[in-house]
């Protein structure tokens, strides 16, 4: 029940801090970084159903038509998979890579159906604010897996430093 808990607040507040940053133009995919990390820790079906609900709750609070968010959100369940395979969880700095792939999967389908949108202010608006958000995966995530298992280390529960260990369970 604590896990659920921690699941259910640290998606609460990733959600609620991306559309805070959002509100001021700027995409920083919080949420799809904390859906990354419960996907590693915890397995990739909790993950996609995490991506889809976090990421349905995005689009429901930047009223999109279309909630592309919902499905790209949890399509970083693949990146995960993928990162279980062939990364390392120990090392800080190769997290970048995952987070700049998981930033790239969450921001690019909601670059591309909001383009005409975009396409008013210009290339180079939707290249510097893709690039931004790219940065902004590649920073958040080795310091977002560091904070969160601190904190799963507090509560007593799975760590994603141990992931790695797990995967037969995970698969």
């Amino acid at each position: 029940m604590i896990a659920a808990s921690y699941i259910f607040i640290v998606l609460f507040l990733s959600v609620m801090l991306e559309v805070m940053a959002g509100s001021s133009g700027v995409i920083i995919p919080l949420a799809a970084l904390a859906v990354f990390y419960f996907s590693m820790v915890y397995g990739w079906r909790v993950g996609l159903f995490l991506g889809f609900v976090s990421g349905l709750a995005v689009d429901m609070l930047y009223g999109r038509d279309i909630p592309v968010s919902a499905l790209s959100y949890a399509a970083v369940s693949g990146v995960t998979v993928f990162w279980l395979l062939k990364g390392e969880t120990k090392d800080f700095y190769l997290h970048i890579v995952p987070g700049i792939m998981s930033a790239a999967i969450a921001v690019m389908p909601v670059l591309i159906f909001n383009s005409n949108e975009i396409a008013i202010s210009g290339f180079a608006n939707f290249a510097l604010l893709f690039l931004f958000s790219l940065t902004a995966g590649a920073f958040c995530l080795p310091f977002l897996i560091i904070f969160l298992d601190m904190l799963s280390e507090w509560l007593g529960m799975e760590l994603y430093k141990s992931a790695r260990e797990n995967i037969e369970e995970r698969m």
